[in-house]
């Protein structure tokens, strides 16, 4: 009996997975529990297991595809399964719609049906899950579809029945290329059925007219490509960026010459970028064009300030290397890091409006302390890498060794690209510790949509007057000391909190830092 896989729990944060890379092929065993393929979110890049042993008999989704959280992105079964597949060329001639990143992983969705014992009825009409499927994307009844063996109707039944719309009119005589079709009267259905299925998809979301976006041209050759430059230059979706589809997909001869046809029309207002000897043209990355993408969101959206407060780590530290020894023996790796989010939780309880969501309707506070640690990913080729923040929930509940436990693993998870999406999601305040890399000041963003963030600059020594008196006045007893410093610098959103309170929150974890003990 094939098993359908199904994304895991994405949290209510995430709306659409990307499938980045498919890490078994079709027709190959996998036992349950091994990563069967790598997806990616807005938040998180992460392997989906296999839920249990078998072959993989279809992948219905290909690398780059936005997917939907409820699809069916693949089936599990027995090898013999297989053998039920028809041959490659059984939907006939220009019969095969599938996408060239289907093709590549082996006809994705023909195997599906073949092993789904799902067939149902209705209407007395029986059809693969796979062929309903496409037929309601496509906007036909199934009554119409013809099946050639007569039982039920498949897949192939579906696209060669499509293609025969797309090419031929239903009387069976060739359209006349002079005749002119108003756009306005156009009828939807069979037409839509010629675009391909992941630009009907992205369509369909932001309630975009295809006919519109091709401009003349067959809706066949749109990508999602063309389909995101229309909807950002015509319809006003500028949010709508690369960031979340690939740059451009594997081109087939039909989107090459959508393509020119494109740029001919283009003409000379928007030339084409030439290329240079002394310049290289480099994709962004799909972190950084998200990096991009909130920073720019919560610039615009949130109204900055940025408070800087010096702290003297010299207890913190001597707490440090008298204890790290004893954390390690059970097991958990103590960092400076760990005490600067405990310290945030004092600063947050001390002020409970740092730890809440801007709201129009008012101000929404939250409960759980749930503290997201930026964590830098390794730099590229061009010396800049990514940037992940992984969140210590329930942070307020714990004590030191449960701080250190968390801030530890989710580092280490973050490095090695093995952190869920669950680890991303629900933050409520958040710490970027940019001082190990020898920063000692900077401006940090807010992630939206929280209050503030606050960033940590490095420890160094620095002269410090040390005042037995009232600290304004001069006094014999003031001497001066070389002390371990470093620079708070907290940014937060002014429709929020003001210099006052946010300097609160900064006076709570400095005091808390400034005198820790084992309590902590």
């Amino acid at each position: 009996m094939a098993t359908e896989v199904t994304f895991p729990e994405m949290g209510e944060e995430v709306e659409d997975v990307t499938i980045s890379r498919w890490l078994v092929g079709e027709g190959e065993h996998v036992n349950a529990g091994d990563p069967l393929l790598e997806i990616a979110t807005d938040k998180v890049d992460t392997e989906v297991p296999a839920p249990v042993s078998g072959t993989l008999l279809s992948v219905n989704f290909g690398e780059g595809e936005i997917v939907e959280l409820n699809a069916v992105i693949a089936v599990i079964g027995e090898a013999s399964e297989l053998s039920a597949k028809p041959p490659p060329d059984s939907a006939g001639e220009g019969g095969n719609l599938e996408r060239p990143d289907q093709v590549s992983a082996g006809g994705a969705l023909t195997a599906l049906e073949s092993a789904s014992d799902q067939d149902g009825l209705s209407g007395g009409i029986r059809a693969t899950p796979v062929a309903r499927r496409i037929a309601e994307e496509a906007g036909i009844e199934l009554s119409s579809v013809p099946s050639r063996d007569g039982s039920q109707i498949t897949k192939s039944d579906v696209e060669e029945f499509l293609q025969g719309l797309a090419g031929p009119d239903r009387s069976g005589q060739e359209a006349d290329p002079n005749e002119v079709t108003e756009v306005e009267d156009a009828s939807p259905g069979p037409d839509d059925a010629v675009a391909r299925l992941e630009v009907r998809r992205l369509a369909a979301a932001y309630n975009l007219d295809l006919r519109d976006a091709a401009q003349g041209r067959p809706l066949q050759s749109l990508t999602r490509h063309d389909l995101i430059a229309y909807a950002r230059s015509q319809k006003g979706l500028t949010h709508l960026t690369e960031a979340d589809y690939p740059a451009k997909p594997p081109a087939s001869r039909t989107q090459e010459a959508g393509e020119r046809d494109s740029g001919a029309r283009r003409g000379q207002d928007t030339p084409a970028r030439q290329d240079s000897s002394d310049e290289t043209l480099l994709p962004h990355s799909r972190m950084r064009q998200i990096i991009a993408r909130n920073m720019v969101r919560s610039a615009f959206t949130a109204p900055h300030v940025t408070t800087v407060h010096t702290v003297d780590m010299g207890t913190v530290t001597a707490h440090y290397q008298a204890n790290k020894g004893g954390f390690a023996q059970q097991g958990a790796r103590l960092t400076l890091t760990a005490y600067i989010v405990a310290a945030v939780v004092e600063g947050l309880k001390a002020v409970p409006a740092a730890n809440a969501e801007w709201t129009e309707e008012g101000l929404l506070l939250k409960h759980s302390i749930n503290i997201g640690m930026a964590v830098a990913l390794p730099a590229d080729a061009t010396g800049v890498g990514g940037l992940i923040v992984p969140v210590i929930h329930n942070a307020g509940d714990m004590n030191l060794t449960g701080i250190a436990r968390h801030v530890a693993d989710l580092a280490a998870r973050a490095r090695e690209n093995q952190l869920t999406s669950a680890d991303t999601l629900g933050g409520t305040f958040t710490l970027t510790n940019y001082g190990t890399s020898g920063s000692l000041f900077q401006t940090p963003v807010i992630l939206q949509p929280q209050v503030a963030i606050l960033g940590t600059g490095a420890i160094e020594k620095r002269p410090v007057v040390v005042s037995r008196g009232k600290p304004y006045e001069a006094s014999v007893d003031d001497y001066l000391a070389f002390r371990p410093m470093m620079d708070l610098a907290l940014s937060y959103d002014h429709r929020v909190l003001d210099g006052a309170s946010a300097d609160a929150f900064c006076t709570a974890v400095r005091h808390r830092l400034e005198s820790w003990s084992d309590l902590g």
